[in-house]
């Protein structure tokens, strides 16, 4: 199923400032798009990743080995 905000390829940067401990607001101004535009991204990308919250996405980065 497509979501509007797959659509526009928001969930890369999504991912990437909120793994930043960026809050919604702050990640919404940065990028021009709605808070809960933000928040349904964040809460997909968690729920995809099988984390609970900000802090295990931040520490799933970190020891995420980069290519």
């Amino acid at each position: 199923m497509r979501v509007p905000w797959e659509k526009v390829g928001i969930l890369g940067p999504v991912f990437r400032l909120g793994s930043q401990g960026l809050s919604d607001r702050e990640i919404a101004n940065r990028l021009n798009i709605a808070e809960v535009s933000v928040h349904n991204c964040v809460s997909w990308i968690l729920h995809f990743l099988q984390l609970r919250d900000r802090m295990e996405l931040a520490r799933y980065v970190s020891v995420r080995p980069t290519v």
